[in-house]
């Protein structure tokens, strides 16, 4: 042992160790979130919503006269799981948190767009095509 924080370390598992207990049966592999113990990706999708709860209806997005991959864009926006610098960092994943479009701030789903100042911009656009039908959206209420 070269120092006392080996020591420490090698006492700690020493006692972890101590009380395993093995015994002559096979290994078994069981899958907790199934009732008969097999895993089903329907199983693992569903797992990872354990605990949270979720109230909105995706209805009005689904039948909105929009482009499959806009709908879903949207479904995913609304439900937070757009995975922008923000989540990314969150899973310790590599990348630049600064918004690619300003440079001036953090980039999240959020930021993009409502924040940024070109999603401003976009929605002022969008809000002359539209002959004022479409409001730009209250930058301080969030989605």
């Amino acid at each position: 042992m070269n120092s006392v924080t080996e020591m420490v370390e090698f006492v700690g598992l020493w006692d972890s160790v101590t009380q395993v207990t093995l015994s002559e049966e096979d290994d078994v592999i069981s899958w907790r979130w199934t009732a008969d113990g097999e895993y089903t990706s329907k199983s693992a999708y569903l797992a990872q919503f354990n605990g949270s709860i979720n109230t909105f209806n995706a209805t009005a997005i689904w039948k909105a006269q929009a482009e499959g991959k806009h709908k879903f864009f949207a479904w995913l926006l609304v439900q937070s799981k757009i995975l922008t610098a923000d989540k990314l960092t969150a899973r310790n994943w590599p990348c630049n948190p600064v918004c690619p479009l300003c440079d001036q701030s953090m980039e999240s789903a959020e930021h993009l767009c409502l924040h940024c100042t070109f999603a401003q911009e976009v929605w002022v656009k969008v809000r002359s095509w539209s002959g004022d039908l479409i409001a730009v959206p209250d930058r301080n209420r969030g989605l």
